[in-house]
């Protein structure tokens, strides 16, 4: 017996089939293309800096690689990084298919490349800047000599006449990382060395003997450059960059390693944090481990928020009514039971109190390193007012889950405008990042010193355990 329609029923059953058939093989090559297609492993040049490696910084591997983290998650790729003694060494490997990718350089590449290649965005510029030692003479003074933290772009600027119109001569070393140049300034009659803001503010900390001798017209450029020899890797690398650049993950990201890092490096701040931390951390090194150790926070990270509250001073008070090395408040203080006028109690006090505010943004959807400074902030201004910042950057558009948004938004909450409308009411917002972003700085120049093994850090050798960020 023959039902009416079975057969166009198959025949549709058939053509859905093949339908479905072809899609799948569609999207497995799709999934091939980007996966399989590249090679599992990109293989990365440049000369060794902070931007790549990162050790100065206790908030994570180093931007070049959490970016390149980032890309090769994505792309079912791993990276090996090989440093290069010079950018003409860089250039040179990619030239002869030893490496795929250079990191952070801005300039044009050579001519003799003989291989094509993808010029990235740029995703910062900065200063060129003269550095030199103090003490020392100006460059523009002489005919001297210019040691040139080997950039590209470096090599193409034009160094300053003097009134005689003789400028410089530029000298690249052999080693061009911007620590082993800033370190020879002063020795072999070379004075003076042509860096860029964007290298040299993270090592400025470090290096009190140096001056900003001037600043010199024009720009330096961070970029990637790739070779396109393997199409869907440089397919890949497009697309990447196209999605990352103004993306909030790549500002959040950049926040992060360099937000908190001022234009120029005050010397007498650093100079009082250097002399506070030598004549005041051994008094107190065992309690701020002990105490670190007990509530789960960064040694070193605790003495940044006690120099930024009280300067190690156990007498200081505020006109608001907190005191001692933490600046507890005598409620905080009679809640968890310590004399706010003792410096050990206060340690204890004042840690146990952060730690209790880190936990209360637990839950959250932060990351390790937004959850501290969300706690830093509730520290000094109190948790409800971080909540209403996290509210007002949810209704600005953004996620209210980082730091960076909520530096935005926090000194707005000291206009009638935006508190009237807060649950907790007006804050002198501009404060709080100002608070927040000091002990970012602080504890930054901390684990620095430690890492370069600076004279200083002597203090701080029993205080060193792994960064929580």
């Amino acid at each position: 017996m023959t039902i009416p329609g079975k057969k166009s029923a198959r025949s549709g059953k058939y053509v859905l089939g093949v339908i479905f058939l072809i899609l799948a093989v569609q999207v497995a090559l799709t999934w091939k293309l980007r996966h399989a297609a590249v090679s599992p492993l990109l293989r990365v040049v440049a000369p060794s800096s902070q931007w790549m490696e990162g050790s100065l910084s206790p908030y994570g591997p180093g931007f070049e690689q959490e970016l390149l983290n980032r890309f090769c998650q994505e792309n079912g790729m791993r990276w090996e990084w090989e440093k290069a003694d010079s950018w003409d060494e860089a250039w040179e490997m990619v030239r002869n298919g030893k490496a795929d990718l250079i990191i952070g350089l801005g300039a044009q590449p050579p001519k003799n490349m003989d291989v094509s290649l993808v010029v990235g965005p740029a995703y910062a510029r900065f200063d060129p800047l003269l550095v030199r030692a103090k003490g020392s003479s100006p460059s523009t003074g002489d005919c001297g000599k210019v040691i040139v933290a080997s950039n590209a772009d470096l090599d193409s600027l034009s160094l300053p006449a003097n009134d005689s119109g003789c400028a410089p001569t530029p000298v690249v070393p052999e080693d061009v990382s911007l620590r082993s140049v800033l370190d020879s300034l002063s020795k072999d009659g070379l004075s003076t060395a042509l860096v860029d803001s964007g290298r040299y503010r993270l090592l400025q900390p470090f290096y009190s003997q140096l001056t900003t001798e001037s600043r010199l017209s024009g720009s330096v450029e961070y970029r990637w450059f790739w070779s396109e020899r393997s199409k869907e890797l440089s397919r890949a690398l497009v697309d990447f960059w196209a999605r990352t650049l103004d993306s909030p993950a790549y500002k959040d990201i950049y926040d992060r390693y360099f937000g908190f890092l001022p234009e120029r490096t005050d010397p007498y701040e650093m100079r009082h944090f250097m002399r506070t931390l030598k004549r005041k951390l051994p008094t107190y090194e065992e309690q701020i481990l002990l105490s670190a150790s007990k509530y789960g926070i960064d040694p070193l990270l605790l003495v940044a928020v006690i120099y930024q509250e009280s300067h190690f001073n156990s007498r200081a008070k505020s006109k608001t009514g907190v005191r001692g090395l933490m600046q507890l408040t005598i409620r905080t203080a009679k809640e968890l039971g310590v004399n706010r006028n003792n410096p050990f109690d206060s340690i204890e006090g004042g840690a146990a109190y952060l730690a209790s505010l880190f936990e209360r943004f637990e839950g959250t959807g932060l990351t390790p390193a937004d959850q501290w400074f969300f706690a830093l902030a509730a520290y000094n201004r109190g948790r409800g007012h971080v909540l209403d910042a996290m509210t007002l950057a949810k209704a600005q558009g953004g996620s209210g889950r980082t730091w960076r948004e909520l530096k935005d938004v926090f000194p707005k909450l000291s206009y009638a405008k935006y508190y009237r409308n807060s649950k907790y009411g007006y804050t002198r917002g501009f404060e709080v990042v100002h608070y927040v972003e000091k002990i970012r700085y602080f504890y930054y120049v901390l684990n620095g010193l430690v890492v370069l093994s600076r004279p200083e850090a002597q203090q701080l050798a029993m205080l060193v355990g792994p960064s929580l960020l």
